[in-house]
């Protein structure tokens, strides 16, 4: 996981403001979700912050829905988008997923769109890095459901 004490830290020499702004953002929803979880001592896990950065980057690309691209708050919240989708693990993509679905669907004995939940539930145990709604929707392709 990321240090976003020693990104602020560097953010604030670096007089990068843009930076700053989006890891202090970042930080005070990590803080939030370990109140909420009442662990304020303990650091996140590597999910659990990737799920804090996942919902950052929705949050903010919801918000560029509402605003036009010419304004500068739709430009700084692209570029906080672009920065914090650099924190996010890589997931697997091309003939990599590909493969993992189908070896899911076997390993599984998926006949069709009914047991598309054990495909699912195989893909979330195999610990590999994912789009689950991309996978999903791939799933149901290759089911035919």
């Amino acid at each position: 996981m990321i240090d976003l004490d020693a990104q602020i830290k560097a953010a604030m020499k670096a007089k990068d403001a843009f930076s700053l702004n989006a890891y202090r953002s970042l930080k005070a929803k990590a803080m939030l979700k370990l109140n909420e979880a009442g662990r304020g001592g303990k650091p996140l896990s590597e999910e659990e912050f990737a799920g804090v950065v996942k919902r950052e980057v929705r949050e903010r690309q919801e918000a560029n829905e509402f605003l036009k691209p010419g304004d500068p708050k739709h430009e700084e919240n692209s570029r906080i988008v672009a920065l914090l989708e650099g924190l996010l693990p890589k997931t697997l993509s091309g003939d990599a997923l590909e493969a993992l679905l189908k070896q899911a669907i076997a390993d599984s004995g998926a006949q069709g769109g009914k047991d598309m939940g054990k495909v699912m539930a195989a893909l979330k145990k195999s610990g590999q890095p994912l789009d689950m709604a991309a996978a999903s929707a791939r799933v149901k392709a290759l089911l035919g459901g």
